[in-house]
């Protein structure tokens, strides 16, 4: 049966959703409106991880392959640090051009059937007075999702943190994270190589240091302006990692990350995908893989549509998509904290700097670093200790666990509390553990003139998610008061709880 479909935004969510969608239905008529060719569009490089290509090889083959023929492929990571240098298992198989990757994506949607309109851009009532259904894939800051905001019950939160988009002509061998201290605050750069003689940098820093800087954070004139100061002052800040070059923009400013979410996906027959209807922190490097595999789970969940209407399945793709995004959403929500207060951890080695990162939301732990990159844990084990841990026989969970705390007076024989209570206990039920909510405990543990000779103990709910966050409160404390951290947990959260000794989150575990 003939079915009309349209699709708002030429992104990579939008383009594979229509190429897929015509590919699957023949029969279908399915049009895909952009404002922007491939070639105007904002950015530079992005990321391709090996889950991505994986799902693209099984779902379509000969765009997988035209992908993998035009990135740059690298395997190495390393963080650049002022105190060394530490290689990390790598994250990514390679990277694309944003504007290849779109010509790329309008090619085989166009071979499939697709008719693309890049120019276009009709009212959203227009369009469901003439289709089976709507598909809003037009961005972070899509005009489908602000016309469905009440019905959609959408709403955004802004971060902290502040965030530019780069690029520069020099190739780096891999992904690069190098924090630089200026005389202004600290500026920490996201780095990858995505085409010959070229990579893609986002670099992050705070409100307080980009105003003593003098850099730019008001809106622009004009929407392709980039911020030129800000891109000459970094690139003095980063003289070193381009080889003496400077950093170039494509509408580069600095600005907030805005997380979007909606309690609902679609209305009627109006779907929100991508970065429409739920975005993640750009740390988490899954932007362009969150956009990709909800385009094939969409194809998925609709290939068997005959004579009912497209619109009737959209609520079975909300019910298998959203777990996953949620997850990752709460991960990229953790990543974004963990960057915005990344100076506090400068103190700890590069290993366990290297170690914090790879766990800081909760998706890596110290047991799959062991397999993955032992090197690398055992280092960051080592540096936390001050000796090297036991033989690979023996369980490095239970070797950590075993470690005296000799700190501010203290000297216990091991990590876990026991035979004692803390000195200090708190409740605590905090989402952001960084920002203003966490202040009032932060200033009752600071009046106490002995907080140095005391264990604080963090108590809280049962889960996972509220254990990361006291965690994530344990290392503000450490770092920033000098306080001996105690964090409770249950005894299946254990593993969690010794990887947050070895990165700094805690120096005591008391088991619930």
């Amino acid at each position: 049966m003939s079915r009309v479909v349209h699709v708002i935004g030429g992104g990579p969510a939008g383009l594979l959703s229509a190429q897929l969608l015509a590919r699957d239905h023949p029969a279908w008529e399915v049009v895909v409106h952009e404002r922007l060719a491939p070639d105007e569009t904002f950015g530079f490089g992005v990321g391709l991880t090996r889950a991505l290509l994986g799902a693209l090889r099984d779902e379509v083959p000969a765009l997988h392959d035209d992908l993998v023929a035009d990135s740059a492929s690298f395997s190495a990571a390393v963080f650049r640090l002022p105190a060394g240098r530490v290689e990390l298992p790598s994250f990514h198989a390679g990277a694309i051009g944003r504007a290849r990757l779109l010509q790329r994506l309008i090619e085989h949607a166009q071979r499939a059937g697709v008719d693309v309109r890049i120019g276009s851009t009709p009212s959203l009532d227009d369009l469901t007075a003439i289709s089976d259904l709507v598909i809003g894939a037009d961005g972070v800051s899509s005009t489908t999702r602000e016309q469905l905001a009440v019905e959609l019950g959408a709403s955004e939160q802004v971060g902290r943190g502040l965030f530019i988009w780069c690029g520069a002509e020099v190739e780096l061998e891999g992904t690069v994270f190098m924090p630089v201290q200026t005389a202004d605050g600290w500026f920490v750069a996201h780095a990858y190589p995505y085409g010959e003689g070229h990579s893609t940098f986002v670099i992050e820093t705070d409100a307080e240091s980009l105003r003593r800087a003098g850099c730019r954070t008001e809106r622009f004139a004009q929407d392709g302006e980039s911020d030129e100061s800000s891109l000459e002052y970094l690139s003095g800040a980063f003289a070193e990692l381009l080889g003496g070059g400077r950093f170039l923009g494509n509408r580069s400013r600095f600005m907030n990350f805005r997380t979007v979410r909606c309690e609902r996906w679609f209305h009627k027959q109006v779907l929100l995908i991508g970065d429409a209807v739920a975005t993640a922190h750009p740390t988490l490097g899954s932007g362009t893989k969150l956009a990709l595999e909800a385009a094939i789970s969409l194809a998925r969940t609709l290939r068997t549509v005959d004579s009912e209407p497209p619109a009737s399945r959209l609520a079975a793709y909300e019910q298998a998509e959203r777990p996953q995004i949620e997850r990752l959403q709460d991960r990229a929500r953790r990543s974004q904290l963990w960057w915005e207060s990344f100076p506090s951890r400068m103190s700890l080695s590069p290993a366990r700097i290297a170690f914090a990162y790879m766990s800081r939301a909760g998706a890596v732990s110290l047991e799959q670093l062991c397999e993955a990159a032992p090197g690398l844990a055992e280092q960051a084990i080592t540096d936390f200790a001050g000796l090297r841990p036991a033989p690979a026989s023996e369980e490095f969970a239970e070797w950590v666990l075993g470690r005296p705390l000799r700190v501010n007076g203290y000297a216990l024989p091991g990590r876990l509390l026991r035979d004692r209570d803390p000195d200090v206990k708190l409740w605590v039920d905090l989402s952001d553990p960084w920002g203003p909510e966490a202040q009032p405990v932060m200033e009752q543990i600071a009046a106490d003139q002995h907080v140095g000779d005391r264990i604080v103990g963090l108590y809280g709910g049962r889960s996972r998610g509220e254990l990361l966050d006291r965690l994530a409160l344990g290392e503000r404390l450490r770092s920033e008061l000098g306080a001996v951290i105690a964090v409770s947990c249950e005894h299946d959260q254990l593993p969690d709880a010794v990887d947050g000794l070895v990165a700094g989150r805690a120096d005591l575990i008391e088991v619930q």
